[in-house]
C-alpha cells in the first residue's frame, strides 16, 4: 500500500511575518540536513564529553565573552576615566547631568560629535558643601547623614540613558536569561507538588513539610538549604557538560524573544512607505542646505496614514517619520526611560545572585555563606526571641535608617550601593576575563563556539534554497570574515622592518660612518633578532587611518603606538594609563582618544587624537577599555 501524499504544510517562520510552503520534496531534503545536523551535533558533543573540568570552564568563559563582546561593540561607544576626586564637590561635578545625559542618549552612536561633556556643576542644580566648611543642619539626620555618610558612599552609577528598541532588546534579552530558567521550572516542580501529580513525591514533601513545622525547624530548614545550594557549586565541579548545553539553549532562546520583541515594536517604521519618507526628508534638507532656504512646514498631501477624527492642525509635516516619535510627550519619555531602567535593574539583580551561587567572585561568596551560616544560627533560637530580633530590626530601619536616608540629597542618594554590589554582574565579569586576557597577552575574541554555526545551519535549514535574504545574508557574514585586519597588520609592520634592514645590509653598499643607524619598528624585530628567542613583548598591530596619513597602531599591554606608514620610529606613543577618554566615531570605524600628556614643566596638558579609520575596531577598543576595565565609566 503506498504511502499517501502529504500537502503543502506551512512552517512558522521566525525571520518574517508570512508562512513559507514546503513540498514534498523539499520535506525530504529538510529531513536529510535534519539528520545531518543531528550526527554533527552528536559528534561534537561526543568531543565535549572529554573535556575536562578547566577546559569546560574556558570553555564556558569564552563563551560568555563572545556574548558580551558582541553587545560591547553594539551598544558601548564612549567611556570616560573619572578623575579621583578630592572632596565631594570634585567627585559630584564628575558626572553628567540629566539634561546633558539624555541629548548623549538620542544622539548617534556613530556621529562625528563633540565627547560627553562632564557637569561643571553639581547634579540637579543642588551644592554640595565643601569638606573645609561645617554647614548648619537643620535635623540629627541631616547631621549624621552628611558627617559619617557620605564620605563613605562609593561613586554614583551614570544616568539611565533615553528609551531604545535596541537597550529594550538588550533588557529583555537579560531578563529572559536570568528569570526565565529559574522561575518557569520552580513554579511548575511547585504546581506539580501542589496538585499531587506524582502521590508519593508529594506525600513525602508533605510529610516532612509538617514534621518540621511541628519542631519549629522550618526556617533553619529554609536557611540550610539555601546555604547547600551556594556551597554546592563551590563543592562540585561546574560547570558540567550539562549546564554548558543548558546555557547555550537558554542564550539561543533570549537572542530569538529578544529579536522578536524588537521587531514586533519596529514593525511600524520598516515598510516602504518609511523608507521613502525618508529619502525625501533627506532630499529637502539638502536641496534646503543648498539654495540656503529654511525648511518649510508642508502638509502631508496623503490621507491614508491620517487617523480618523484628528484634526488637520495636527497633521505633521511630510518629512518627518515615525522614527522621530513626535506623538511622545516628555512624561512619555520619562516613563519608557523608567521602565526600562526597572527592566535593566531587575536583569542586574538576578545576574548578582545568579554569579553569587556560581562562585564567580570566591570573596564575596564566602563572604555571604558566612551571612547565611549567621542567619542560620540565628533562626535556631527560641520562637519568642526570633520575633522580638524581627522586630527590632524593622523598627530599627523604620525609625533610624530611613530618615537618614531621606535627608540626603538627590545627587548624593544616587550613590547608595545597590543589593549585591560587590558581586559583579555578567558584564563586568566579562570585563574582568577581557583585562586578564590582555595582561595574559592572549587574544580578546575567543575561538567561535559552535552555538552561532547550529543557530544559522537550523535557520538556513528552514529557508527556502533560492530566498535572496539568505544570499544576502550569506554576502554579509562573508565579508565581515573576509578580512583579517590584525594578521595584514603585523603582515606590513614585518614586511616593513625586513625591507629596511635590507636595504641597510645591500652587497657593495658601504655605510657611511657620519651616518646614524635608522630606528626600526619598535616592536617588530630585525632580521638578525628573528632568528633569536622571541621577546616577551605581546604586540598587536592593526592597520588604521590618522588625520595626519596612513599607519600602524600597535599595542602593548602599557602603550599604544603610531607608527606612519613610511617610517620606521612611532609618531604617537600614549601609555595606557594616560588614556581618559574612547570614543567611537565615523561610518568608517574610527576612533578618538583622549589623554594626559606630560608638559617640560611636569603639567599634565589634555590631548586627543582621532582615528578616521581603525581595522578590527571593537577589538582595539574592548583591548583599551580592558586594559583597565575597572576605571571605565560608560557614558
Amino acid at each position: 500500500m503506498s504511502q499517501p501524499q502529504l500537502g503543502p504544510i506551512a512552517f512558522p517562520n521566525i525571520i518574517g511575518d508570512r508562512p513559507r510552503l514546503y513540498t514534498q520534496a523539499t520535506r525530504s531534503q529538510l529531513s536529510l540536513e535534519s539528520n545531518f545536523l543531528q550526527s554533527k551535533t552528536s559528534l561534537s558533543e561526543k568531543a565535549e564529553a572529554d573535556l575536562t573540568e578547566d577546559q569546560l570552564r574556558e570553555l564556558y568563559d569564552n563563551e560568555e565573552i563572545d556574548r558580551f563582546l558582541n553587545l560591547f561593540s553594539t551598544f558601548v561607544t564612549e567611556v570616560r576615566a573619572p578623575d579621583t576626586p578630592v572632596s565631594a564637590e570634585g567627585e559630584a561635578s564628575e558626572y553628567v547631568s540629566e539634561e546633558t545625559a539624555n541629548s548623549i542618549a538620542t544622539r548617534s552612536s556613530e556621529d562625528d560629535g563633540e565627547w560627553t561633556p562632564p557637569s561643571d556643576s553639581a547634579i540637579d542644580g543642588e551644592s554640595i558643601p565643601a569638606s573645609s566648611t561645617s554647614p548648619k543642619h537643620n535635623s540629627l539626620s541631616e547631621e549624621i547623614a552628611n558627617r559619617y555618610l557620605v564620605p563613605i558612599l562609593p561613586r554614583a552609577q551614570p544616568l539611565a540613558p533615553a528609551f531604545t528598541l535596541g537597550r529594550l532588546r538588550l533588557a529583555v534579552q537579560r531578563l529572559y536569561l536570568v528569570a526565565l530558567p529559574v522561575y518557569v521550572p520552580f513554579m511548575q516542580r511547585q504546581l506539580s507538588l501542589a496538585t499531587w501529580e506524582n502521590h508519593s513525591t508529594s506525600l513525602l514533601y508533605c510529610s516532612i513539610y509538617w514534621a518540621l513545622w511541628w519542631q519549629n525547624l522550618l526556617s533553619p530548614s529554609l536557611c540550610l538549604y539555601i546555604l547547600f545550594a551556594l556551597l554546592k557549586r563551590r563543592i562540585f565541579p561546574y560547570p558540567s557538560l550539562e549546564d554548558l548545553l543548558r546555557h547555550r539553549e537558554e542564550v539561543l532562546r533570549a537572542d530569538e524573544f529578544g529579536e522578536r520583541v524588537s521587531a514586533k515594536l519596529s514593525a511600524s517604521s520598516s515598510s516602504v512607505m518609511e523608507i521613502w519618507r525618508l529619502f525625501r526628508l533627506f532630499e529637502k534638507t539638502k536641496r534646503n542646505i543648498v539654495k540656503g532656504k529654511p525648511r518649510e512646514t508642508t502638509k502631508d498631501k496623503s490621507t491614508t496614514d491620517e487617523p480618523e477624527g484628528r484634526h488637520s492642525s495636527d497633521l505633521v509635516e511630510d518629512d518627518v517619520t515615525v522614527l522621530d516619535d513626535i506623538d511622545d510627550s516628555e512624561e512619555a519619555k520619562d516613563l519608557k526611560r523608567i521602565g526600562l531602567e526597572i527592566l535593566e535593574d531587575i536583569a542586574e539583580l538576578h545576574e548578582r545572585v545568579r554569579n553569587l551561587f556560581i562562585w564567580r567572585r570566591p570573596a564575596s561568596s564566602r563572604r555571604y555563606a558566612f551571612v547565611l551560616f549567621a542567619v542560620f544560627l540565628t533562626t535556631m533560637l527560641p520562637t519568642r526571641y526570633i520575633a522580638k530580633l524581627a522586630f527590632f530590626v524593622l523598627g530599627f530601619i523604620y525609625w533610624h535608617v530611613i530618615p537618614i536616608i531621606a535627608s540626603l540629597p538627590p545627587s548624593e542618594r544616587r550613590r547608595l550601593p545597590t543589593p549585591l554590589c560587590d558581586v559583579p554582574n555578567d558584564a563586568e565579569y566579562a570585563m574582568e576575563l577581557i583585562s586578564q586576557r590582555v595582561a595574559a597577552g592572549l587574544p580578546i575574541n575567543p575561538t567561535k563556539s559552535s552555538k552561532n554555526s547550529k543557530k544559522q545551519q537550523s535557520t538556513d535549514s528552514l529557508e527556502v534554497p533560492n530566498d535572496p535574504s539568505k544570499s544576502k545574508s550569506d554576502r554579509s557574514r562573508s565579508r565581515d570574515n573576509s578580512i583579517d585586519w590584525k594578521k595584514w597588520g603585523d603582515r606590513v609592520a614585518i614586511g616593513k622592518s625586513v625591507i629596511n634592514d635590507m636595504r641597510r645590509l645591500k652587497p657593495g653598499k658601504a655605510w657611511p660612518v657620519h651616518e646614524s643607524w635608522p630606528p626600526r619598528h619598535p616592536i617588530i624585530p630585525g632580521i638578525v633578532g628573528m632568528v633569536q628567542p622571541r621577546s616577551n613583548v605581546d604586540a598587536r598591530t592593526y592597520p588604521c587611518q590618522h588625520t595626519s596619513g596612513p599607519g600602524l597602531i600597535t599595542l602593548t599591554h602599557n602603550t599604544l603606538l603610531f607608527i606612519p606608514l613610511m617610517s620606521q620610529s612611532p609618531k604617537l606613543t600614549i601609555r595606557l594609563a594616560s588614556i581618559k577618554g574612547v570614543k567611537k566615531s565615523g561610518l568608517l570605524k574610527g576612533l578618538q582618544i583622549r589623554w594626559n600628556a606630560s608638559t617640560e614643566e611636569k603639567t599634565k596638558e589634555m590631548k586627543e587624537d582621532k582615528f578616521i579609520w581603525v581595522g578590527e575596531r571593537d577589538e582595539v577598543f574592548a583591548r583599551l577599555v580592558g586594559s583597565d576595565g575597572k576605571r571605565w565609566m560608560k557614558v
